[in-house]
C-alpha cells in the first residue's frame, strides 16, 4: 500500500502484532519544506485516506514514554537488534 506524501523519509522501528510504529519527517500537507521529525504509527492498512496509508503522527510527550517503553522491553529482553533500532530512533530526535 501506498505511503500518504506527508511522510517522508519514513522507516519502520518496530512491529508488535500488527502495531507498526514508524520515524521521518512529517510535512502536514506538504506546507512545511519538509516537515518535523515525527513518531507514527499504523495497523497494517490502517489508517488510510482515500485508499493511501496515513499513519497517525504522536506527539512528543507520548513519543518520549514509546520509546522509553521500547527500549527498556528490547534491554529487558536481551533483543539487540530492538536496542539497536530504538536506539537509532532516539538519537533521531535529539
Amino acid at each position: 500500500m501506498n505511503m500518504i506524501s506527508y511522510w517522508k523519509d519514513y522507516k519502520e522501528i518496530h512491529v508488535d502484532d500488527g502495531l507498526k510504529i514508524i520515524i521521518g519527517w512529517y510535512d502536514h500537507k506538504n506546507q512545511y519544506n519538509g516537515g518535523e521529525k515525527s513518531l507514527g504509527v499504523h495497523w497494517g492498512d490502517y489508517p488510510q485516506s482515500r485508499g493511501i496509508l496515513s499513519p497517525c503522527v504522536i506527539p512528543e510527550a507520548t513519543r518520549s514514554a514509546i520509546l522509553s517503553g521500547l527500549l527498556h522491553q528490547a534491554v529487558t529482553n536481551g533483543a539487540r537488534e530492538q536496542i539497536a533500532s530504538i536506539t537509532e530512533s532516539i538519537e533521531f530526535f535529539n
